[in-house]
């Protein structure tokens, strides 16, 4: 046995081995993000497993770096665990969880090293009689008689932790044992493949879903425009809610609001190619019937095979002698809200059909006036439709909510809305919600606008939304001149 500095006898586990300190084994440990965690029940509902499966006192599941071994799981409650615990190996029960100091130990007080170093499986039916075990501050002062582990695995199969268990009086192992605490071991490794798995899938959800938004949303003199955008879940999938707001000349504007259905990658498909085939078929028309009826077509005849369908809100803004000159048109999509300056809130434009299902989807062009303090509101259907138990958030309570408010500016009525529906549900949006307001500021010298009481205290810009993607917020205001009709 190698002696220590001090003329004793070293730790097996003091000298560490290459794979110990491999970059590569290093680098996996950090990326599947366990190293100081809480408990967590897919990790502890194994270790519960091994213990009462093996009939043993203690199961862990340790994550090992280059410095410490973390506890990130256990399940015992003889007198082993007991004395692990107290002696600082384990957590005690109510210790606040961000206390972990006693769930990390030095890598010469554990036998985890052994098995990362062997790359493989061990079993020790004796720690005291057994050389690489017999001085391991766990054999010696801690009680642990018999010990087996097992690799960990990360995603790329390199062993990020060991999967352990351990007994307070000598034991053999059986090949049934093993057999279980292999397959255990790989359960936990599955656990954080998924997790990578699911990880990766939320990025390329969040990315691919910011590539359907405009980047930033355009300042326009004589226009307040804001639009928010918020994920439904964590993000990790991609959903059919779109906007997007574009020049169509030098004197015009496009504003498009839209819902595809379902979910995944032939949703973004289909989101792509409305917003191509809408932005294509604005440079040549001014009729929001007509681009809305191109969008239709392109639909049916360039995807005949896909199930998907949307909805979509589409504003023609243009400017005119006198101010600005709106035109809508609706297809099958929520209703459009216009708020006057004096709170009065009425839905305003056609419902069409939805897009992709029927040859002619009975578009039709509705011209609106806007006055100073006047404002449009376009939504996804996430917003009336999100939900607290059964009851709908609904479109009543929109309308009351909007009126409440009174002539706020365009960023404060989408902040406001949002915040409203998130509160409202309780906890993040089980579907997405996109939301864009247009308007023209109110004229000079008119009264300041009057706080909405329905929503005292809770407007504000909310945890995560975006006008133009997560985490953004934008939209220009400019001052403004007479409208048109």
């Amino acid at each position: 046995m190698e002696r220590g500095p001090a003329g004793g006898r070293a730790h097996p586990t003091q000298d560490l081995g290459a794979r110990m300190v491999d970059p590569v084994r290093l680098a996996a440990v950090r990326g599947c993000g366990l190293l100081g965690s809480d408990p967590e029940e897919p990790f502890d509902r194994l270790t519960r497993l091994a213990a009462m499966m093996l009939d043993a006192p203690l199961a862990m599941l340790t994550v090992v770096d280059d410095r410490h071994a973390f506890v990130k799981s256990q399940a015992g409650a003889t007198t082993l665990a007991g004395a692990l615990s107290q002696a600082g190996v384990l957590s005690q029960a109510g210790v606040d969880p961000v206390a972990r100091t006693g769930r990390c130990r030095p890598l010469a007080a554990v036998l985890c090293p052994l098995v990362i170093d062997a790359a493989a499986p061990l079993a020790v039916s004796d720690t005291a009689g057994d050389a690489r075990t017999r001085d391991n501050p766990m054999a010696t002062t801690l009680g642990v008689a018999a010990w087996a582990g097992h690799p960990v695995f990360g995603p790329d199969r390199q062993i990020v932790g060991v999967f352990s268990i351990a007994d307070d009086h000598p034991r053999p192992w059986t090949d049934r044992d093993r057999t279980i605490l292999e397959t255990l071991s790989e359960a936990a490794s599955g656990e954080i493949a998924l997790r990578a798995t699911l990880a990766r899938a939320t990025e390329l959800a969040r990315t691919l879903q910011a590539s359907l938004l405009p980047p930033r949303l355009p300042e326009v003199p004589g226009l307040d425009l804001s639009a928010r955008y918020r994920p439904a879940g964590d993000g990790s999938q991609v959903l059919g809610d779109f906007f997007d707001v574009f020049d169509t000349g030098p004197a015009g504007l496009g504003v498009v609001l839209g819902d595809v259905a379902g979910k995944g990658v032939e949703a973004a498909r289909v989101t792509a190619l409305a917003h191509y085939t809408i932005r294509a078929a604005a440079s040549h028309s001014t009729s929001p019937a007509a681009i809305l009826g191109q969008l239709n077509t392109a639909l049916l005849t360039q995807r005949p095979d896909s199930e998907r369908f949307l909805t979509a809100a589409y504003l023609d803004v243009r400017n005119a002698r006198s101010g600005r000159r709106l035109t809508l048109c609706s297809a099958g999509h929520t209703p459009v809200l216009l708020r006057r300056a004096d709170g009065d809130v009425r839905p305003v434009g056609v419902h069409g059909l939805v897009l992709g299902l029927f040859d002619d989807a009975e578009l039709v062009d509705t011209p609106i006036r806007l006055d100073p303090g006047d404002m449009l509101l376009l939504y996804t259907d996430g917003v009336t439709e999100a939900r607290r138990g059964r009851e709908q958030y609904g479109d009543d309570r929109l309308r009351s909510l909007v009126g409440a408010l009174g002539p706020v500016t365009a960023a404060r009525l989408t902040a406001a809305v949002e915040a409203e529906v998130l509160d409202f549900a309780e906890g993040a949006p089980h579907d997405d919600i996109a939301i864009l307001a247009l308007g023209l500021p109110s004229a000079p010298g008119s009264p300041p606008a009057r706080p909405g009481a329905s929503v005292a205290g809770r407007v504000g810009p909310g945890p995560g939304p975006a006008p133009v993607g997560p985490g953004q917020e934008g939209g220009g205001c400019g001052g403004g001149s007479a409208p048109s009709s």
